[in-house]
């Protein structure tokens, strides 16, 4: 398996069979890689979502370093909703679930439109036709900061230190045998994130609530619906967190991929009526999320093989989103492909509860970028992408914009963004 091209890996895989054990992960699990039974591992209730404590204290134990050094850690991975079972997840959802609502992404979307104007209008400041530019630095890694800030109805600018703190929780999280020095550093940024939203949560208790989402969570804690500082806290971090990594990825893949296509760069902008299946197929294509992991409540039979209780389940959506059982010629970029919800957001209680808010930035700023930079070109520079197997990204993508570039006082309003 390579980080510029896992899929032909995952190729290899599938031939193992539809579920193989693998000493790859976390020391031993279950990979699953077909698609209809990755989705039926989703949605498995002899699984569970609660698998933080021997994956953060392994390493610990292995070093030698004290289990109470990462105490904090464990319980604020083990209350956000992405480690939560029923009935615990159902009801910190709940809670959230209004924040997510087509209604209320759609009341967000003119603030996406302008951010995502904003960035471009920027970039085209800063560099003149021609010269070359990193689109991750200058706007994938802005965008989705900016818009899960307004979503939480926190200050326009993100903290300063926010980047350095999600590298380091994506790296722990990516890493399928984590050191001891990444756990202390996830250990470290997942703690200023909390200190950030204890300082926030302070500052708005008095104003009790409020119409965004972070308004939301403090009503929910005060109405017990959320229980304590510590759930409520992990909600925040994660949010803030989740919400930023998958969608700066699946930004610059997807740019990236439509430029490595002229045909279908083209056929985008000829045909805006593509782009919402398109945004569907290139989040199949490459998912930001190439895997999760499920424990094993009990004993049962996977797909004819005897997983015993405490196992670890790994379903791989990547080489799922790749099935030739599900997709007709899957190694194809096809735009006008009926994808439906691909399993880059998962399946079951759990699927990804902020899809159509990433679904929607990405839908914009292709529209904004296709319509504004018609002639935009990917430069022939090695590209970089992130050396992990759960997140696929691109650390740089360099681009260059030609003089044909059409002005933003030229650009359709809001409204007319589909």
């Amino acid at each position: 398996m390579t980080h510029t091209d896992p899929y032909r890996g995952y190729a290899l895989l599938r031939d193992k069979g539809r579920v193989f054990w693998s000493g790859d992960y976390f020391g031993g699990a279950w990979v699953v890689t077909g698609h209809d039974d990755v989705r039926a591992v989703l949605q498995d209730p002899r699984l569970s979502a609660q698998r933080t404590g021997g994956w953060l204290m392994q390493p610990a134990d292995d070093a030698g370093l004290p289990r109470q050094e990462l105490a904090d850690l464990q319980q604020l991975f083990a209350r956000a909703l992405l480690f939560l079972d029923s009935p615990d997840h159902p009801r910190v959802r709940r809670a959230m679930h209004a924040a997510f609502q087509p209604a209320s992404i759609m009341a967000l979307k003119p603030r996406i439109v302008a951010m995502v104007d904003a960035l471009l209008d920027g970039i085209e400041a800063r560099h003149a036709a021609g010269e070359p530019f990193d689109f991750i630095d200058e706007f994938a890694r802005l965008l989705p900061a900016e818009v899960i800030a307004a979503l939480l109805g926190l200050s326009p600018e993100p903290p300063g230190q926010f980047a350095r703190w999600s590298s380091q929780l994506a790296s722990f999280l990516g890493a399928t045998r984590p050191s001891v020095t990444g756990v202390l550093r996830a250990r470290d940024s997942m703690l200023a994130l909390r200190g950030f939203f204890e300082d926030e949560i302070e500052r708005r208790r008095p104003r009790r609530g409020g119409d965004d989402l972070l308004g939301r969570l403090i009503m929910a804690a005060d109405a017990g619906q959320i229980h304590g500082m510590t759930e409520l806290l992990s909600q925040c971090a994660m949010l803030l967190f989740a919400g930023y990594e998958t969608t700066r990825h699946s930004l610059g893949t997807s740019l990236y991929w439509l430029l490595s296509h002229p045909g279908a760069w083209q056929r985008l902008q000829s045909d805006a009526a593509l782009l919402p299946g398109a945004v569907r197929e290139l989040l199949r294509w490459d998912s930001p999320v190439q895997y999760t992991g499920r424990r094993a409540r009990s004993d049962f039979e996977l797909c004819g093989e005897p997983v015993r209780r405490g196992d670890l389940v790994v379903p791989l959506i990547g080489a799922a989103n790749r099935d030739p059982a599900k997709y007709a010629d899957p190694d194809s970029l096809l735009l006008d492909r009926k994808v439906g919800m691909p399993l880059s957001f998962g399946a079951g209680p759990h699927v990804c509860i902020g899809a159509m808010l990433t679904l929607t930035e990405l839908e914009v700023a292709l529209t904004r970028i296709t319509q504004r930079w018609p002639a935009l070109e990917r430069l022939p520079m090695a590209e970089r992408w992130i050396e992990q197997p759960l997140y696929r990204g691109l650390e740089a993508l360099w681009l260059r914009r030609d003089s044909r570039t059409v002005r933003g006082s030229g650009m359709p309003p809001a409204s007319r963004l589909h």
